[in-house]
């Protein structure tokens, strides 16, 4: 019983298992219905499908998770932030996809190399309808601003933003998103920043 209490008390483990447990939301989201409209520019038609960046791709949860790890350990104010910021712009997104629904054209490769054959597998298992705004994009934007919050060491943060720079191109080299996904990503993080300052103030005065 005083281990439940703990973890009731807990608003890290809190925050954390809110940001987890929204994840599965998108899987249902990402489906057609209702009106689907294309956001593909001019600007996509200069992109080019690079099959190699789709490595890069699927490094986005593992990089986000581990950096989480390194904020719970030596920076908790900034995990919690993150969290909250996550968390936040994560329902934004789910209650767009709900109201806006898209679909990104995709280019599948003709060849058969590793790395085209990952590409083929993640068009299979992943759809192409909840894509505007990015959650790719906005959880990596929003990452890049927690490290630049941290107290981290400069090479680690040029490392850090450095490599999520790759992620934020992995994600139009790949196909998976259109430009105007990526942009609105970085204007969710920017602008539900302060709503996420308003919800973990919330959470910390209702866990008192």
């Amino acid at each position: 019983m005083n281990y439940i209490k703990k973890v009731n008390k807990n608003i890290d483990f809190k925050l954390f298992m809110l940001f987890i447990l929204s994840l599965p939301v998108y899987k249902l989201l990402n489906r057609p219905f209702g009106k689907i409209h294309s956001l593909f520019s001019f600007i996509d038609k200069w992109i080019p499908l690079v099959p190699a960046f789709i490595l890069v791709y699927h490094s986005w949860m593992p990089f986000l998770l581990t950096n989480l790890f390194f904020f719970s350990r030596r920076d908790r104010k900034n995990f919690r932030l993150t969290l909250s910021h996550l968390f936040v712009s994560q329902w934004a997104a789910y209650i767009t996809f709900l109201l806006f629904k898209t679909k990104v054209p995709r280019l599948a490769p003709s060849g058969n190399t590793v790395f085209e054959n990952l590409i083929k597998f993640t068009y299979k298992i992943d759809k192409p309808y909840a894509a505007f705004p990015s959650i790719h994009a906005m959880t990596t934007f929003i990452l890049i601003f927690s490290i630049f919050r941290s107290n981290w060491k400069l090479e680690y943060k040029a490392f850090s933003v450095f490599f999520s720079l790759l992620i934020l191109a992995s994600i139009l080299l790949v196909k998976q998103h259109v430009f105007l996904d990526l942009l609105a990503g970085l204007l969710y993080a920017q602008l539900l920043y302060r709503p996420s300052l308003l919800f973990l103030q919330w959470m910390e005065n209702k866990n008192k």
